[in-house]
């Protein structure tokens, strides 16, 4: 057994891409994420008051604070709203929807996104 035999009967290593991984790493339509959230504000809970992710609120604004509503029975408070909050809330007459994206249960916040 020569080394001539040798480098004649080992195998030959063939090097290739494997098409259909790269097809499903390639980003298209459908596995792209969305770049541009909804703006995201935190929310005071009141005591007693239960609110689930994905649950639909109102927002009213008064003059200096934003009040969150579900089914007329206020649930909480805006926390320090910003400046183009209220002028958004002003624009649409005071009032606009939200959507609960998240609950802390410890702390009696929620996190609530305008729609």
């Amino acid at each position: 057994m020569g080394i001539e035999f040798l480098t004649r009967t080992r195998k030959t290593i063939t090097k290739h891409i494997d098409r259909m991984r790269v097809e499903l790493a390639t980003p298209d339509l459908f596995t792209q994420q969305p770049a541009d959230l909804p703006r995201c504000a935190m929310l005071t809970l009141k005591k007693g008051a239960i609110v689930e992710i994905g649950d639909r609120l109102v927002l009213e604004s008064t003059k200096s604070s934003v009040t969150a509503h579900r089914n007329n029975v206020a649930v909480g408070n805006y926390d320090n709203p910003s400046a183009d909050v209220m002028e958004s809330l002003a624009k649409t007459g005071g009032s606009a929807g939200a959507v609960v994206r998240r609950v802390m249960k410890i702390s009696g916040k929620a996190e609530v996104s305008l729609c």
